[in-house]
């Protein structure tokens, strides 16, 4: 039985490199850029205006008024003091003119300018080049893109970018027993759970599965549908059928398709029968959830979600761990790591973590309202009331800020 620190160093030393495509820049967002992106031109490219108004030079009592500067036109200079030009937002300032004069501060009668209140010199021209210059690295590779990253990208001259392959990820669901959920149990049967809520989790973290697949607990349905979720994948996540059970056929199978089983169980409580297994010659990843919802949401949280981020170019995907307060007692047996699911709140400068009452890892009820993951080690015998205790956010109440 492997360690969790031991597990996670496996899955990250057994996730291949990102690779690269180059895709137009709509749609870019939530996309890892593998470039950087240098502007091939200065930003603004040209003295221009900030506002409607005037263009006006020197300080004088009343302006000559010029023809009108719109967006978009080359303006013509404006040769001497006491002569002014209406300009629109974003026009480029003619030459001469030392400033420009926001509308509401002027009166215009029969082609004459006066102004009740004088910007200072340079007032409302956004400089050339004062925000980008030509040559300028505007975006770094790593950058997690955002809408705002592509309007950056558009104005440095880019319709493409460079950015890391998402990974293919299909699900299998195993089982006999496990029904669709419109159908109504019978004695021994139970609804299936975990192929919407790995599909849910996946999706909510930006990696939509391909497609979800369920397989009774015999060797050639179990085979096929494994087959069919490998051909479509680099990532195939299943849930059931991985302990050490006569039915729990996922490792053997798996197995006979070519795939190293680099662990088969964890020292972890909830999910001890937890595998992870590589294809050498395709370079697809397995990972073995346990059928047990709350362990399958736990291994998708802590390990899943870390090597699907590496392997998508993430340069953060280690999980950042915060220290909270413990609101109640809990004990536990020495022997393994313990996650607790856990609600976590910020108030007064701290965090406070209260664990909700559960009856195991099959109660995903006890998952509501949870916000975060806790852990005690495995020498630990428990925890009191007041001590401090590690734990990180769930990835879909904390975003970004869960990695580091």
């Amino acid at each position: 039985m492997i360690s969790v620190q031991d597990a996670l160093n496996t899955v990250f030393e057994n996730t291949p490199s990102a690779s690269k495509e180059t895709v137009a820049l709509y749609g870019t967002s939530g996309r890892i850029l593998a470039e950087d992106v240098v502007s091939d031109i200065s930003m603004p490219p040209f003295d221009r205006s900030a506002m409607d108004g005037f263009a006006i030079r020197g300080i004088c009592d009343e302006y000559e008024l010029m023809d009108e500067i719109p967006a978009g036109v080359q303006p013509q200079p404006i040769q001497r003091d006491g002569v002014a030009a209406p300009i629109m937002t974003g026009a480029p300032v003619p030459e001469g003119a030392d400033r420009v004069v926001m509308v509401e501060v002027t009166s215009v009668s029969d082609r004459r300018l006066t102004i009740g209140k004088m910007p200072q010199k340079g007032a409302n021209i956004c400089r050339e080049a004062e925000d980008i210059t030509k040559g300028q690295t505007v975006l770094q590779r790593g950058t997690l893109i955002t809408p705002s990253d592509t309007g950056i990208a558009a104005m440095a001259g880019r319709e493409t970018i460079s950015v890391y392959k998402k990974p293919l990820i299909s699900v299998l669901t195993t089982g006999t027993e496990v029904i669709p959920p419109v159908h109504i149990p019978r004695l021994g049967q139970v609804r299936n759970a975990n192929g919407v809520l790995i599909s849910s989790f996946l999706a909510q973290a930006g990696f939509p599965p391909v497609k979800v697949f369920h397989s009774g607990d015999d060797r050639a349905s179990l085979r096929n549908a494994a087959v069919q979720a490998l051909a479509v994948s680099d990532i195939l996540v299943t849930a059931g059928g991985v302990s050490m059970g006569t039915h729990d056929l996922v490792p053997s199978v798996l197995e006979d398709l070519g795939f190293k089983f680099h662990f088969r169980t964890v020292a972890q409580k909830p999910g001890k029968p937890f595998s992870f297994a590589t294809d050498h010659e395709t370079g697809k990843l397995m990972f073995g959830l346990p059928g047990n919802p709350v362990s399958t949401l736990v291994g998708l949280e802590m390990y899943v979600l870390a090597c699907i981020r590496l392997f998508s170019g993430h340069a953060r995907y280690h999980r950042k761990e915060l220290t909270g307060t413990l609101s109640g007692s809990i004990r536990k047996k020495q022997g393994r790591l313990n996650f607790l699911r856990t609600i976590a709140e910020y108030a007064h400068g701290e965090w406070v973590v209260s664990i909700p009452s559960s009856s195991g890892s099959g109660d995903l009820m006890s998952t509501r309202g949870t916000n975060s993951i806790a852990w005690l080690p495995p020498e630990s015998s428990g925890a009191e009331a007041g001590t401090s205790i590690p734990f990180t956010l769930m990835s879909w109440a904390g975003g970004e800020s869960c990695w580091e």
